[in-house]
């Protein structure tokens, strides 16, 4: 490079003369800068101002935009719980649509609400207004009439023509019922009757059979409507003729020993009265006293002594120690039936007049052939009897044989 071209790195910088240069005084430089320090301050603060209302502006459309947060609770507060929610596992669902229910019978009451039907249940055979044909099925309806209420009686009807009885069981001295109700478990319904004691038994057996017409109709199988003219002079009872007379009881809520008659115990005793209608003898059992017994009592108490042409009962005597064995089926003893077995020769039978003679004959009546040449049944009478004095000689001479062979 020449001495002519100034270098581009390196400048010289030219002094300048002291004529133009000023000289500073310090006391005046502290005077100017406090003049001039307020009106920076005014300047810092009027910028200060405005950017803070900016941010004012900034702030405000915030918090226009997002709520302000709650303060939070003292720690002095008091609070009152009024009820604490439960949580429950069921999950909500639709309301399921309930089908009306429709009544199965027709009634006067609108409250009443229907029991549960019973499929194959006893019903009452007698139709509403019917008038019962047996005496004493009105009897023992007119007893339940009589102790339950007006209500209460229909009810118990309605239930026995509905068929709510499941199962009727009438054996000896019981009569139960399992009753359908309203609930879902059926009621279980029982009537007692006062039974007869041994003694007065036997005093019936002897006032029924001194009286023809009472045991003529009790050995046919029927009930006469005056039988309780035999029972009165006794102090006894065979129907009940009053509510007092029978002990109903139910296993149902509306039962008591107050007031035992309830729908279930009425409808009891409409089905027990419309089976002693079909059946009276069945109240002997009802009584502690079997329908048989009281008909076999009554054969030997009018056989005994009676002589005559009318029919006579055969009688089972009871022979202890044989009567009490029980034999085989005929079934099962066929091949054997006419077999002798070892204790024929231990029995011993005596040979005597029987108490009633031709017991047979009685039986069978008089003789079909009316206008034979000579009387049958008197013709064979004297033939039997002829038999047995002949048998009877014969055991007589067999003994006396028997004593003189005997070797002492």
């Amino acid at each position: 490079m020449t001495d002519q071209e100034p270098s581009s790195k390196a400048k010289k910088i030219k002094p300048k003369p002291d004529s133009e240069s000023k000289k500073i005084d310090p006391l005046a430089a502290l005077q100017q800068s406090a003049k001039a320090a307020p009106k920076k301050a005014a300047k810092k603060t009027t910028k200060k101002a405005s950017t803070t209302k900016k941010t004012t502006k900034r702030s405000s459309k915030k918090t226009a935009e997002k709520p302000t947060p709650a303060a939070p609770p003292r720690e002095d507060r008091v609070v009152n719980v009024i009820s604490t929610p439960t949580l429950s596992a069921s999950v909500p669902t639709a309301p399921k649509k309930i089908k009306p229910q429709y009544a199965s019978f027709r009634s006067s009451r609108k409250s009443l609400v229907n029991p549960r039907r019973v499929r194959g249940g006893v019903k009452l055979k007698l139709k509403a207004g019917e008038t019962p044909a047996s005496w004493v099925m009105q009897r023992l309806l007119r007893v339940a009439e009589t102790g339950a209420q007006n209500d209460v009686y229909k009810d118990g009807i309605e239930y026995a023509r509905l068929g709510q009885t499941k199962r009727l069981t009438i054996e000896d001295t019981l009569c139960e019922g399992i009753i359908q109700g309203r609930s879902d478990k059926p009621y279980v319904a029982t009537l007692g009757l006062n039974e007869f004691s041994a003694e007065s038994q036997e005093k019936i057996i002897v006032a029924m059979a001194d009286q023809v017409r009472y045991a003529a109709k009790l050995l046919a199988g029927e009930l006469p409507s005056n039988i309780e003219d035999v029972f009165a002079p006794l102090g006894l009872k065979l129907f009940p003729a009053e509510p007092a007379d029978i002990s109903p009881e139910c296993s149902c809520p509306d039962w008591t020993k107050e007031d035992p008659w309830c729908k279930h115990t009425v409808c009891l005793t409409s089905l027990l009265a419309e089976r002693l209608g079909d059946d009276p003898m069945m109240i002997f059992g009802l009584r502690g006293m079997p329908g048989q017994e009281l008909i076999d009592g009554l054969r030997q108490k009018r056989a005994v002594g009676v002589q005559g042409p009318g029919p006579a009962p055969v009688l089972h005597q009871h022979v202890p120690g044989i009567s009490d064995i029980s034999s085989a089926p005929l079934e099962d003893s066929i091949d054997s039936f006419w077999e002798v077995g070892r204790e024929l020769d231990e029995m011993d039978t005596p040979i005597g007049p029987p108490t009633v003679n031709c017991v047979l004959l009685r039986r069978l009546g008089p003789s079909p052939f009316i206008d034979g040449p000579f009387p049958l049944i008197g013709l064979m009478a004297t033939c039997y009897q002829l038999i047995g004095e002949a048998a009877m000689s014969a055991e007589e001479t067999d003994s006396e044989f028997d004593s003189e062979t005997d070797p002492e």
